[in-house]
């Protein structure tokens, strides 16, 4: 029988180390298995359509002056700007490379988390997922050449609504940000998927407040 979870009875939790034959990662039991569920379906979706994939991961940073005044609807007004500035941002990459003649074109898959800081400020980590021939390295997001972490951190300042200083680009970007993964190479599958199971870890969320925790595309 699975085990529910103590703060939201409609989720449950896992502790095994694999998730449908794909390694998950160790020392942050629980996860949440809906969330694990949602995961794998978006990397499913991604590799059933692109041959090759990339994984990046980055966490956007809210100015503290900003956080201190935000609301719990604040909150969720700023993960839906940010996705749709994102997914305008890479339209326009795909509208502009194709003026040419023909380009290859992704959608924009993410996975994103809220967690909390011990004095209660949520935070956020997201994971895109995205056509490797469109995209295949998620650059700096300091480059004077415009790069993928660039235009992340672009989205951010627009959601956020404030101008774009390339100096300090509210976005972190961790160690191992960025996973290859090919639809022939399950080993590649397995060090993204581990990876990205972070984001799906019961710690640090929190359930009840009318806040969203964990969101993800559906196509």
């Amino acid at each position: 029988m699975r085990a529910r979870h103590p703060e939201n009875p409609n989720l449950h939790c896992h502790y095994s180390e694999e998730f449908k034959t794909l390694p998950v990662l160790p020392g942050n039991f629980p996860m949440v298995t809906q969330y694990l569920e949602t995961l794998h379906s978006v990397f499913e979706r991604a590799l059933n359509e692109y041959r090759r994939i990339l994984v990046v991961r980055v966490d956007p940073k809210i100015p503290s002056e900003i956080n201190a005044r935000m609301t719990s609807e604040d909150h969720q007004r700023l993960i839906d700007r940010f996705l749709r500035s994102f997914k305008s941002i890479i339209k326009s990459d795909y509208q502009r490379r194709s003026r040419g003649g023909w380009a290859p074109h992704t959608k924009v898959r993410y996975v994103w988390c809220r967690e909390f800081y011990q004095e209660g400020k949520p935070h956020y980590h997201f994971l895109f997922i995205l056509n490797r021939d469109v995209y295949h390295q998620i650059g700096s997001p300091c480059s004077p050449q415009e790069n993928l972490a660039t235009r992340i951190s672009r989205a951010w300042y627009s959601a956020l609504g404030l101008e774009w200083n390339q100096n300090c680009p509210l976005i972190h970007i961790p160690d191992q940000p960025q996973y290859w993964v090919d639809r022939d190479d399950v080993h590649s599958l397995h060090r993204a998927f581990r990876r990205a199971s972070y984001l799906c870890k019961s710690d640090s969320k929190h359930y009840g407040d009318r806040m969203r925790s964990f969101g993800a595309s559906r196509s």
